[in-house]
């Protein structure tokens, strides 16, 4: 029975650590949870108790199985460095989520794990997350701390009389109860699940009530995705069809330039608020563009980012799809499409090589060429963190596409706007500290020398630029960009050398629409695969899936789905509940089934 209480005890301890991480979770991520209460705390208490008992089995069986080792000193200096070992890992992964949740919008899984194998940078960024985040860090030391402090396991002979093992019995009985119930999250008939946050007080607050070892446990046994079968074929196409076909016209070989800037929130351009930004340059430049005024972000990371505008790949799943399964499929992209038309194709990252598998899509996407912070040789220019310092590298790209002969495909992803916003020392005095702020205002500037000098090269006439985020900032600080939907509203602008296109759109446009319509713009004239439209079609919609939530935006509602519930509502918050419009259903769950179909057998490419 002391064994027992031994158990009950740490598990105890354990679960006042996780509540205290939880509310410190809470107050750092106040502006995401206003609806919650204190049941929130209370129904999050499960999840922590079965997250910490299938933790520790190794020290329930260590302590509950009778056996007269447990009085040797090395089996219980064993049992505790065991204890120690499975506990402190995810007590520091459950407090790393107070911030990184602001960047992913969901409780980490082990996807995080598959993102450290892309590459290098974690040896980089580590040191500097627990250097500007010392707080989270001193927190975590806290705890660790109290763990060692806990009491040693009492020491207690078996006997074999029939009151002691009337004892053990009981004790491992009771042990065994308590592990079950505990295990299962209660007494219900199925065991909990990630999606089961939220039952009681509401889906939207399910990330606080959900706790990272919870869920990195439960993605571990993530299948793929699962088939629907809502149409046939026939009826499926009709509704919504991937194939897209080309253009009558001869191909116009005009080179493309795609710019991907880093955490650049649609809230810190000025031209889409009264001039109200940070972005001087790229208003200037807006004013001869074609704007889109509703364009949306198919995810949240940047890994999710690249697919999604070189390839029309949306993220319809848990994982990015770079690290997801079907990361082997076949697919065809921007690049491996231009290619075959004698386009020079070619990715730009001032991050390594291994930076979230930039590099392997990239080859995989067919780009010809890769330029990296290894290519640019130069670490007098390297920001400590994650690579090039955007103005240097923009520099280095425009000497690049110089010596690029005709037609070219070329897409450059920046990175100085990513925490932890370090600047070169000296630039540092020509912008206002404040944050991301400063270094979006460092971007920008980057972007007018890019600009600067590529406007007076012969190729510049002939080129259509696309300038978008990968994804928003997870800081907002206007009221105007707090609404659910503003955390995937993006900046998105044409802009072509010859200053042909021109205007602002108030089509509902996303990230997998840039591939299409770069294909109608030049005029692609063979049938190809992508998920996404052209912005110019009269097909009007964003499909994204945020916290295992479907979400379809369409001009009259925004559509939710999550396991097989679909609400409509009429306002960005997702407050004010409409009735669902059947067309918007119907296209829904067309894109859901043909997303899923095309993945699961691989068929990610046109094909006669």
């Amino acid at each position: 029975m002391k064994y027992l209480q031994t158990y009950l005890k740490r598990i105890s301890i354990l679960l006042g650590m996780y509540t205290a991480s939880r509310v410190f979770f809470y107050f750092n991520n106040i502006d995401n949870f206003t609806s919650a209460t204190i049941l929130e705390f209370i129904e999050g208490l499960r999840f922590d108790i079965s997250a910490l008992v299938y933790i520790n089995i190794p020290i329930f069986l260590l302590l509950i199985l009778p056996h007269n080792y447990k009085e040797n000193k090395y089996y219980q200096k064993v049992t505790n460095w065991i204890f120690y070992t499975v506990n402190i890992p995810f007590i520091i992964l459950n407090n790393m989520d107070i911030e990184y949740f602001k960047f992913t919008q969901k409780r980490t899984t082990t996807d995080f794990f598959q993102l450290i194998q892309l590459g290098s940078d974690a040896k980089n960024i580590i040191p500097q997350y627990l250097k500007d985040y010392w707080l989270i860090t001193l927190f975590s030391f806290i705890q660790v701390w109290l763990l060692f402090k806990m009491k040693s396991i009492p020491k207690s002979k078996i006997r074999f009389d029939i009151k002691s093992t009337l004892n053990v019995v009981f004790s491992i009985l009771i042990g065994a109860a308590i592990f079950i119930i505990g295990a299962r999250g209660g007494l219900q008939l199925k065991p909990i699940k990630s999606i089961n946050a939220g039952e009681l007080s509401g889906s939207q607050n399910a990330s606080l009530i959900l706790n990272t070892p919870f869920s990195i446990l439960h993605s571990f046994k993530n299948k793929g995705l699962k088939p629907y079968n809502y149409f046939n074929n026939e009826k499926l196409n009709k509704i919504y069809s991937p194939i897209h076909s080309g253009n009558v016209e001869a191909l116009n070989k005009k080179n493309i330039v795609i710019l991907i800037l880093e955490s650049y929130s649609k809230e810190f351009v000025g031209f889409y608020n009264n001039g109200n930004g940070y972005t001087p340059f790229l208003d200037s430049l807006m004013q001869y563009g074609l704007v889109f005024n509703n364009a949306y972000a198919n995810g949240l990371k940047s890994i999710e980012a690249l697919p999604a505008i070189t390839a029309s790949i949306p993220t319809l799943m848990n994982n990015p799809f770079i690290t997801s399964q079907y990361a082997q499929n076949k697919f065809g992209s921007l690049a491996s499409l231009l290619n075959k038309e004698g386009y020079n194709t070619s990715f730009y990252h001032g991050g390594n090589r291994g930076t979230m598998g930039f590099y392997s899509f990239s080859k995989k996407a067919g780009f010809t060429d890769y330029f990296g912070m290894e290519e640019y040789d130069n670490n007098f220019d390297f920001d400590g963190s994650w690579g090039i310092y955007d103005e240097p590298f923009m520099q280095y790209f425009y000497e690049g596409l110089n010596q690029k002969k005709e037609p070219f495909f070329s897409t450059l992803f920046t990175l100085s706007s990513h925490p932890p916003y370090t600047l070169p020392s000296d630039y540092k005095h020509d912008f206002e500290k404040i944050g991301i702020r400063e270094t979006v205002k460092y971007t920008d500037f980057s972007l007018s020398q890019f600009f600067k000098n590529s406007k007076e090269e012969d190729w510049f006439k002939n080129t259509i630029f696309i300038i978008t985020a990968d994804h928003t900032s997870s800081v907002r600080f206007s009221e105007k960009y707090k609404h659910k939907t503003a955390r995937i509203e993006i900046p998105l602008i044409i802009f072509s050398g010859d200053s042909s296109i021109s205007g602002l759109n108030n089509n509902i446009v996303q990230q997998i629409d840039i591939m299409p319509t770069l294909l109608e713009l030049i005029n692609y004239n063979n049938k190809y695969f992508c998920f996404g439209k052209s912005m110019f079609s009269n097909h009007n919609w964003a499909i994204s899936k945020l916290y295992n939530q479907y979400r379809l935006i369409t001009p009259s509602a925004i559509i939710t789905n999550k396991e097989e519930k679909y609400k409509s509502y009429s306002d960005k918050n997702l407050i004010k509940e409409i009735e669902n419009n059947k067309n918007n259903i119907l296209l829904l769950k067309s894109i859901k089934q043909t997303y899923n179909e095309r993945m699961i057998n691989n068929k990610l490419n046109y094909e006669d």
